[in-house]
């Protein structure tokens, strides 16, 4: 009877030591929960079979290669940044081994919609920056957009463990070129060219409309798939709108080719884009706003060059009232050489309107006096790691 009593109460001390044991790991936890497993969903977003599946994958990674990659799936993160929440959990994790930190955490808080690849030292090497980032917006944030959380994160695990093996990442195929898209362009590519010739006097109007018919029938057929009897009413439209488009831009020569220009630069990045990635909006954007820039000086110049011709004296006048813009500006800026650079578009733009009106009155006036118009211008387990110097990527979905 004393040994039952005795067995009973240290099996009762044992369990009371484990229990504060893990009532004391939770605390320290900066998510509340001991950080004792590689998948923690706090989220309730995998699914058993999803969960073991990741848990099996991680495993037989450790045991290959000794690296430690965690999950970790939260609501939020509250007030703080995602860097810095997974800066301390990987920490308080102590992913990767001692003395060589090749731990890796993949946390997403699901309700903020961000999600972070948090590397540590020891696989900064491996898992780059810049791969981090392409695993993000690659694999996991497009199924995210999708609804597929559990596959987003599969995708990123099984490309996580693709570069800890010592592998590349495989590009990510594009999606296919919708044949109906292509019908489309082909058309309003047609109509501009037709509208063009129409507009030169080259093609009689009846021909045209003989070919807009024929190339109406043909891609509908060949492009329009089971929706060709939908496509018998887009593709002559399509066809109006860039014969009307570039005929009517063929009246003004200079604007035409600039139109042209600017498309076949556009092709052009296309093309490169295949061989190095191409950020569209700066390639496209800088040239559109430095073109702008330059027309308006060229404008200026035309508009200065007209009142010099009409009279000198107002040309003088409005050119010190210019210069006295420029020199108020750049007082007022004072930021050295920078604020006088500054100054310059400024009184630019003021130059620009002063001579705008000047020759619209001048250009209007007749004998000693002048009348003027008004104007206007027009933009898992703790390895014994954890060290981490913030290497990674984060992204948004």
């Amino acid at each position: 009877m004393v040994m039952i009593l005795r067995q009973s109460v240290l099996s009762l001390l044992a369990l009371l030591l484990v229990g504060v044991m893990s009532l004391a790991r939770a605390d320290t936890s900066p998510i509340g929960v001991a950080l004792d497993q590689r998948v923690i969903d706090l989220t309730n977003t995998l699914d058993s079979t999803a969960t073991q599946r990741l848990k099996h994958q991680l495993a037989e990674l450790e045991q290959r290669k000794g690296a430690q990659v965690a999950v970790l799936l939260v609501p939020t993160t509250g007030s703080a940044g995602i860097e810095d929440y997974a800066n301390q959990l990987f920490r308080a994790w102590k992913l990767g081994r001692k003395d060589v930190d090749d731990g890796i955490l993949l946390v997403v808080a699901k309700d903020d919609r961000k999600v972070r690849i948090e590397v540590g030292y020891g696989r900064e090497g491996t898992v780059t920056d810049l791969l981090a980032h392409r695993i993000i917006e690659e694999h996991i944030t497009p199924a995210f957009r999708q609804g597929d959380f559990a596959g987003g994160i599969q995708q990123g695990v099984d490309a996580l463990i693709v570069l800890v093996d010592g592998g590349d990442l495989p590009r990510v195929a594009g999606p296919g070129v919708n044949p109906q898209f292509i019908a489309i362009l082909v058309a309003f590519v047609l109509g501009g060219l037709g509208g063009v010739l129409i507009a030169a006097g080259k093609l009689h109007w009846r021909k045209g409309l003989i070919v807009a018919v024929a190339a109406t029938l043909l891609l509908a057929l060949l492009g329009g798939g089971r929706q060709w009897p939908m496509f018998l009413f887009v593709i002559p439209l399509t066809l109006l709108i860039g014969g009307a488009t570039f005929g009517a831009l063929w009246q003004v020569r200079t604007l035409f080719y600039g139109v042209i220009g600017l498309l076949v630069y556009s092709i052009g990045l296309l093309v490169v884009d295949n061989y190095v990635d191409v950020s569209f909006i700066h390639w496209l954007l800088w040239p559109l706003c430095v073109g702008i820039v330059l027309g308006l000086y060229l404008v200026l110049l035309l508009i200065m060059r007209h009142t010099w011709r009409s009279s000198r004296a107002g040309f003088s006048v409005r050119l010190l009232a210019a210069v006295a813009v420029y020199v108020i500006a750049g007082l007022v800026i004072d930021g050295g050489r920078d604020g006088w650079l500054l100054a310059f578009p400024i009184a630019s733009f003021v130059a620009l309107i002063i001579f705008g009106k000047v020759g619209e009155g001048s250009g209007s006036g007749s004998g000693g006096g002048s009348s003027s118009s008004s104007s206007s211008s027009s933009s898992s387990s703790s390895g014994g790691g954890g060290s981490s110097g913030g290497g990674g990527a984060s992204g948004s979905w």
